[in-house]
């Protein structure tokens, strides 16, 4: 794959959903690697699109680029990309060979991951971070996805003492992967398409991305990486709006819409001890469309999950209808050495009254 073949797909990868002109791909590349000259990348283009790696379609005068999932090879390609950001990106990081190493040995004899990504890796690096999204394949046995999680979070935490280095991982199954990346509201996992590199079963990624897409499903990534404390109020009151929980005094206006999980996250930074008891509120108004392995993750990687993990054990034990749901990441939570934080209960039972949730 020649240097501006491979450019030229990163781009269209990082952007999937998203329509592309070729003067847009050039100026992507000139942002991502430091140059981009139109001429080539403009031939590069027609040559790929000669060879059914991309497709050109037509909208005026504009010829706007897109992967041809179509072709049996782009799989291939595609991995072959991967590989190459890989190598690119471990070449002369030692430390970080070394954990790769571990993983992929860890990850031998674990039949239910389908693919693990390599979150921003470039900026985390540099923080001394990690930062992984692990996608596991649709299963129906909850005891074997139980103990694939609890096992993936514990070899994490290992890792994470052995390297001296800050290890984040978000473990979805493939219909949570699936049901975010399709998703109208701002999540992570649209922002992690954006900037990764699939370390493990690439094939396996683009495999699983190839047939959502011929499918249907409109999947749009987010350059940006949204973080919870910037939430603009205006954006946050319209969502807790959208979530059940109004206050009185701010006009709701319509805005952005954000996933659940960042909501609460933007509420544990609030000051006002309101927005604080609404969490409760929140999680037990909307029990099924609250995703916990996201909400696990958000809370580790922003310092919070003490207190999530006693709000959790306080709503199991004051409102029966989200038992059986909270179980499962307070367990995950306690294997991790997470030490719970006790939350007010007589507190919670007042506000939950308030708002008529028992």
């Amino acid at each position: 794959m020649l240097d501006v073949e491979f450019r030229i797909l990163d781009v269209l990868t990082r952007e999937i959903g998203n329509s592309l002109s070729i003067n847009k791909i050039a100026e992507k590349v000139k942002t991502l690697y430091g140059s981009g000259d139109y001429k080539n990348i403009h031939v590069a283009i027609n040559n790929m699109n000669k060879d059914k790696t991309i497709i050109l379609d037509q909208a005026g005068n504009t010829s706007i680029a897109s992967i041809n999932f179509a072709n049996y090879l782009i799989i291939d390609l595609l991995s072959e990309m991967e590989l190459r950001k890989k190598r690119d990106f471990l070449q002369n990081r030692q430390e970080m060979q070394m954990l790769m190493l571990e993983l992929d040995t860890y990850l031998y004899d674990q039949d239910l991951i389908q693919s693990i990504s390599l979150i921003t890796p470039e900026r985390n690096a540099k923080l001394n971070k990690a930062e992984f999204l692990v996608h596991l394949k649709k299963s129906n046995n909850r005891k074997i996805v139980y103990e694939t999680k609890l096992g993936i979070y514990t070899m994490l935490n290992h890792l994470q003492m052995i390297h001296t280095m800050r290890i984040d991982a978000l473990v979805l199954e493939d219909n949570e992967v699936s049901d975010l990346a399709k998703s109208n509201e701002v999540n992570p996992v649209r922002e992690m398409f954006y900037d990764k590199i699939t370390v493990f079963s690439s094939q396996n990624f683009w495999l699983w991305m190839r047939n959502e897409i011929i499918k249907g499903a409109r999947i749009k990534t987010e350059e940006t990486q949204t973080h919870p404390a910037k939430i603009s109020e205006e954006d946050l009151v319209y969502n807790l709006a959208r979530f059940g929980y109004t206050e009185f005094g701010p006009k709701i206006k319509e805005g952005k819409q954000i996933c659940i999980e960042y909501a609460i996250a933007a509420m544990m930074f609030s000051k006002d001890a309101r927005r604080i008891d609404a969490i409760t509120i929140i999680l037990a108004k909307n029990t099924k469309s609250t995703n916990y392995d996201l909400l696990l993750f958000i809370s580790r990687k922003y310092g919070f999950a003490e207190k999530i993990l006693g709000i959790m054990k306080s709503l199991r034990n004051i409102v029966a209808h989200t038992k059986m749901v909270v179980e499962e990441p307070i367990r995950l939570l306690e294997a991790m050495n997470i030490e719970e934080m006790k939350a007010d209960e007589k507190r919670m039972k007042d506000r939950l009254k308030v708002y008529h949730v028992t």
